[in-house]
Order: structure tokens, then sequence, then C-alpha cells
């Protein structure tokens, strides 16, 4: 069997950028998922987004337990860098896509933006989807929500919002094409 090697075009983010993405973007609900979900549901029924995306394995599966309508769950099947059992998502659309850790690639950000366009889809990323928050935030429609885990302190929510997006598309200008 032949495999066909596709030169991935990445971005990595500078090394203060890093440190700044060790701080919540958004708002930080502090607790386990019983504490948490209750919260960003009754947020959502509050700021009726235009689009809602999680960002991770659990924050996904959660939402999805808690019954949370969720537009694009971005998901690569760990958590704490530990493989998990896959959950089945249900879902009108399905992506998969490469994205090594630390990085970006034009794939998981062109599928994102693919999928922000469906109604409802799920994207599994062989690799690491920590960072696919970033294209999360650009790509959304203003004040649309991306949801992503905080590991061992809750969850982040963060809103599309023009200075948001000012601030990310910054960091986007210093990422270094691999």
């Amino acid at each position: 069997m032949h495999r066909l090697v596709v030169a991935l075009t990445r971005f990595r983010l500078s090394q203060s950028d890093l440190v700044r993405l060790k701080t919540p973007l958004g708002k930080l609900i502090p607790g386990t998922p019983i504490e948490t979900m209750p919260k960003l549901k009754l947020h959502l029924q509050k700021t009726k987004p235009p689009k809602v995306t999680t960002v991770g394995d659990v924050v996904s599966r959660e939402s999805m337990t808690a019954g949370i309508p969720v537009n694009l769950r971005i998901v690569d099947q760990m958590t704490l860098r530990k493989r998990i059992s896959q959950t089945e998502i249900k879902t009108e659309r399905t992506y998969r896509v490469v994205n090594p850790a630390g990085v970006i690639t034009k794939e998981a950000w062109d599928a994102i933006k693919q999928a922000l366009q469906d109604r409802e889809a799920v994207i599994y990323v062989d690799g690491e989807e920590d960072l696919l928050a970033i294209p999360a935030i650009l790509e959304s429609p203003d004040n649309a929500v991306i949801v992503y885990g905080q590991p061992s302190e809750g969850i982040v929510i963060v809103t599309a919002a023009p200075t948001m997006k000012t601030e990310i598309r910054d960091m986007v200008s210093r990422m270094a094409e691999e």
C-alpha cells in the first residue's frame, strides 16, 4: 500500500503568544462538568449566539450529555495527552483533519471555516485540537460563542466579538509559517 505524504502548511505561534494562551481568552467558569454545564446552558440561553463551537473532547462530550445545542464540535479523542474512548457524535457533517501538536494547519483552518457553514458538524483531529480555538474564533460570525476546556480548572467561554477577533488576528500575524 502506497501512502501519499502531503506537505502540510502549518503555522506556529510565537513564544509570547503561547504564554498569553495559558490565561483564558474569555470568561473562565470554574468547576467540574456538573457545575459548568448548567452555567454554560444558562449563558447560551441569555445571549442566543448565532453559532456555538466546542473545542476539546471533554467539553464536547459534556455539552452533548447536558443537551446543549452545539453547531461545531472539534475533538481529537485525547484528554490531558491521554487517549480516551471515542464518543459517538451524531451530526450532519463529519470532517477529518491532520493537525500536529503546537501548530495550526491550513487543512484544519479550512475545515473549521467550511464546517461553520454547516448547521451541525464535527471535526475529528488526528493530532491535537488545542490551538484550533484560534481559527474557530476568527471564522465564527460576530457574537458566536467558542467554548474550550481549561484543564483541571473548568471551561472558558469566548465571545467572537470584534475586539477579541482583533487580538486573535494580531496573534495570527505573528505566527511563523513552516
